[in-house]
């Protein structure tokens, strides 16, 4: 049972569904940044290129004034006139050429608009810092003495002041500003000279042309510079690339149905248990936790050993050990998974039986992993040095059903038993070994299955009785120590005893149990070794002092 709000069927929909809705957004959001920056850098270069058509017009009124000045005629003349009308004619970019004769606000004539009776006063200039040569500015202010003229821009300087054509208005921007600002300050607007007055705290507050409208800005050099805002509504970039976008929704649904697909399969195999098992393996046995379960000497009823048994547990439940040894063995994971169970169990009982030398830790071996393709593997693991170390005896326990005809497994075994081990046959009686087939892997101890310490202690003596006497024979023609597994009855005990079996196991004494329990079971022993059996236990004397 799974321990979170989402049960392991609808998992892997859940995560599929999200990892495919998360690409197509992903896959919209790419095409969305480049068209928006696609349309952004084509905003800027037609931004910038206006605003260097207005700084040249500037500077080529600039150099103007010089020649004006170098004029002879100081009134209106109409050979002055002329002679502005010449200059004007010549220059592409001038509309008009005004004469100040005092240099001051009042115009007498202009070129295109001829004299003015009375003369114009423009009225003071705009308080704009943008030059720092004498220029001064007038921008659209009122102007009635031409027909179908309501305003003008002029750029004076000393008695000439000139007029440009209207280059102030990009035609593919939906809005934009004309501003002198400062280097220190960008954000500030020293002098508005066209355009939204609002449009620089927008461009300011916005967050990329990802996320809202798209912007593009450029200004002249110097620290007090004209600058040229241009804006593009989102929409309408949305519009220009319509066919673009399409194109990548319908890619971006495509893939992201594909990722669906791959993230639901792999989250399913992910939640499958045998996806549990192989993740847990692969971090280092995360999620298994060995069980000890006490090996009692039938003889001195002390605990000499245990049998380490492995459980596992993740966050979508248990899986009994039925279920995760097969897919242990189908996943050929057998002896990633025996190293681990015999890893954490020798870091769990080294500090525990440090006063318990020779100590004997029995833990089950795949019969595959002492066949000669993984023996390798298997001898050069560091387990049997750290066994060594915390001065524990490690058994090595194979099943008689996987022993094979032969004696495959012999040179492995007795490898082992070369670097400290014991050998073990384990549920003795179950499988279809001769008794030559036993002796060959000279085992130290046959494990006596459950099925025959059933029937012992029944007032009739049985088959299955009688086949456990004639294992005891065996064992003692050969030299083999016999150990009785589950017992569960103090007749079955009794029934042992009597048979001179030499080790016992089963729920009659504990159960296999975790670290901490098995800890609290062998100091709960120690204490029974040393309590006095005959007499009264003295009595509690007060501390002096």
């Amino acid at each position: 049972m799974a321990r979170h709000g989402t049960s392991p069927n609808t998992r892997p929909l859940l995560k599929g569904s999200l990892a495919g809705l998360a690409t197509v957004a992903v896959m919209l959001l790419i095409a969305w940044a480049g068209v928006a920056y696609d349309g952004q850098s084509e905003l800027q270069k037609q931004t910038a290129d206006l605003l260097g058509i207005w700084q040249s017009n500037i500077d080529r009124g600039n150099k103007l004034y010089g020649a004006l000045e170098r004029l002879p005629e100081d009134d209106c003349s109409d050979a002055h006139l002329k002679t502005l009308n010449t200059l004007v004619y010549n220059d592409n970019h001038i509309t008009n050429i005004w004469f100040f004769p005092d240099g001051d606000t009042k115009a007498a004539c202009s070129s295109s608009f001829g004299r003015f009776e009375p003369a114009h006063d423009f009225g003071p200039p705009e308080k704009a810092q943008l030059f720092r040569d004498g220029r001064e500015t007038w921008y659209r202010v009122p102007f009635d003495k031409a027909e179908g003229v309501d305003s003008v821009t002029v750029i004076k300087k000393g008695r000439y002041g000139v007029s440009f054509y209207q280059t102030g208005n990009l035609a593919t921007a939906a809005d934009d500003m004309f501003y002198v600002s400062s280097v220190q300050d960008p954000y500030t607007v020293l002098f508005h000279a066209n355009g939204n007055a609002g449009l620089l705290k927008q461009y300011r507050d916005n967050y990329g042309p990802m996320f809202g409208n798209v912007y593009a800005q450029a200004c002249g050099e110097g620290n007090v510079r004209l600058c040229y805002l241009t804006m593009i509504p989102a929409s309408r970039i949305v519009k220009q690339n319509i066919g673009l976008l399409a194109i990548f929704a319908v890619f971006g649904i495509v893939t992201g149905a594909l990722v669906f697909l791959r993230v639901k399969r792999i989250v399913r195999d992910r939640h499958s248990p045998a996806g549990r098992i192989r993740h847990a393996i692969a971090n280092g046995g995360k999620g298994f936790e060995p069980h000890y379960q006490p090996i009692l000497s039938l003889d001195t009823m002390k605990c000499e050993g245990c049998e380490v048994l492995a459980r596992f547990e993740d966050a979508q439940g248990k899986l009994f050990p039925d279920e995760f040894v097969n897919i242990i063995q189908q996943e050929n994971l057998t002896w990633e998974f025996t190293e681990i169970i015999i890893a954490k169990a020798l870091r769990d009982l080294k500090p525990l039986l440090a006063g318990r030398p020779g100590f004997k830790v029995s833990v089950n071996f795949f019969q595959a992993d002492l066949e000669d393709e993984q023996i390798q593997s298997v001898i050069q693991s560091p387990v049997f040095a750290m066994a060594t170390e915390a001065g524990l005896s490690l058994c090595c326990e194979i099943l008689e059903t996987g022993i094979r005809s032969g004696t495959s497994i012999a040179k492995s075994l007795e490898y082992l038993r070369s670097i400290g081990c014991l050998i073990a046959i384990d549920d003795f009686g179950t499988g279809y070994s001769n008794l030559a087939q036993i002796k060959a892997l000279k085992p130290d101890l046959v494990k006596i299955d459950k099925m025959f310490v059933d029937d012992l202690g029944n007032t009739t003596d049985t088959a299955r009785g009688a086949f456990v006497q004639a294992i005891l024979g065996i064992a003692s023609a050969h030299g083999m120590k016999v150990c009785a597994e589950g017992v569960e009855t103090m007749d079955q005990l009794a029934s042992l005893r009597n048979r001179d079996v030499d080790y016992a196991q089963g729920y009659f004494f504990a159960k296999p149990m975790p670290i901490r329990d098995f800890s609290l079971y062998l100091l709960e022993q120690t204490l029974k070794e040393k309590m006095p059996t005959s007499g009264r236990l003295a009595k509690l004397k007060p501390v002096s002092g």
